[in-house]
């Protein structure tokens, strides 16, 4: 029989916790324990794929829940008196005292679920999950808001305590990406939003720090628009043209012409009516008379083409 224990009386000066009760009643390893904020309660979840309701005054269980398919990995107590588990089914579901089933099942995690959080406002159960996901429930009814973005399994969600948290911000070269010294994360709320200012640059690695913890993200930015200048000279039988697509050079046999094009597009030059030419430069033919020749733009290039 596992035994679940309630530290209800610390030592602090000595750092020694003496366990007020000891109270048994799941067949397997628990995994997670909520207690109410006047600690008269608390709620515990199981492997055994079960969660209990405890009273903590009288140190003895009052309710079984028993509804997920597996270990039920995270339970919650909601401001109004109700709770909530979470488990390795992927689904979250509501309680109300003494009632034998859910009162409400939040589905749409599509892996287990690993912890839950409840904001200070009492309105909002956010869920983490291994399907790389955290999703923000409104309790009052609703869809949730899904955050997305990590490339691994979610394993813990908290809300900003009251008055907000402050993280600290960091770049590893701030020369071509700098960002504020720290971002504020409201009370009640699980992200802010910061602008990082950028130069062309790969790899920046950008840190947030609070309470101990540090997390980062490498930073890449091929900022649009770059572009580069591919000059032309068409040589060879007159009264023909040699024209690019995308648009942007048209010019007739015996003259040079440039144009601006963005760094990465992939450039096909032709000649008007279909004739061959014999390409070389950034474009090259190898010395073969072809009606195309396709190459991609990555610096400022020179091509001829000896129209046949």
């Amino acid at each position: 029989m596992t035994r679940l224990a309630f530290v209800a009386l610390c030592i602090l000066s000595v750092g020694v916790c003496s366990a007020q009760a000891q109270l048994r009643g799941h067949g397997g390893p628990v995994r997670a324990v909520a207690v109410s904020a006047d600690g008269t309660s608390a709620i515990s979840a199981s492997f055994d794929s079960s969660a209990i309701r405890w009273s903590l005054t009288r140190n003895a269980a009052e309710q079984v829940l028993r509804f997920h398919d597996g270990a039920v990995n995270a339970v919650a107590i909601l401001g109004d008196g109700r709770n909530a588990t979470a488990g390795e089914d992927g689904q979250i579901a509501i309680w109300k005292a003494g009632e034998q089933a859910p009162v409400a099942v939040l589905e749409g995690h599509t892996a287990p679920i690993v912890a839950l959080a409840v904001s200070p406002d009492g309105a909002t159960l956010a869920s983490a999950s291994w399907d790389r996901s955290v999703r923000l429930w409104p309790l009052a009814g609703g869809a949730p808001r899904v955050l997305e973005g990590h490339q691994q399994n979610v394993n813990g969600v908290s809300f900003a305590p009251s008055g907000g948290a402050v993280i600290s911000l960091a770049s590893s070269n701030s020369t071509v990406a700098s960002v504020p010294q720290s971002v504020t994360v409201a009370a009640g709320a699980t992200t802010a939003t910061f602008a990082v200012s950028t130069a062309a640059v790969t790899g920046v690695t950008i840190s947030a720090s609070y309470s101990g913890v540090t997390r980062t993200a490498t930073l890449t930015v091929n900022p649009p628009g770059l572009a580069a200048t591919l000059t032309v000279t068409a040589t060879g039988r007159s009264g023909e043209r040699v024209l690019s697509s995308p648009t942007g050079l048209n010019l007739p046999v015996g003259s040079t012409g440039s144009a601006l094009f963005t760094i990465g597009t992939s450039v096909t030059l032709s000649v008007s009516n279909g004739r061959d030419a014999i390409w070389s430069g950034v474009c090259s033919s190898g010395g073969e008379k072809r009606r195309t020749c396709t190459f991609t733009v990555n610096a400022n290039a020179t091509a001829t083409a000896n129209v046949q």
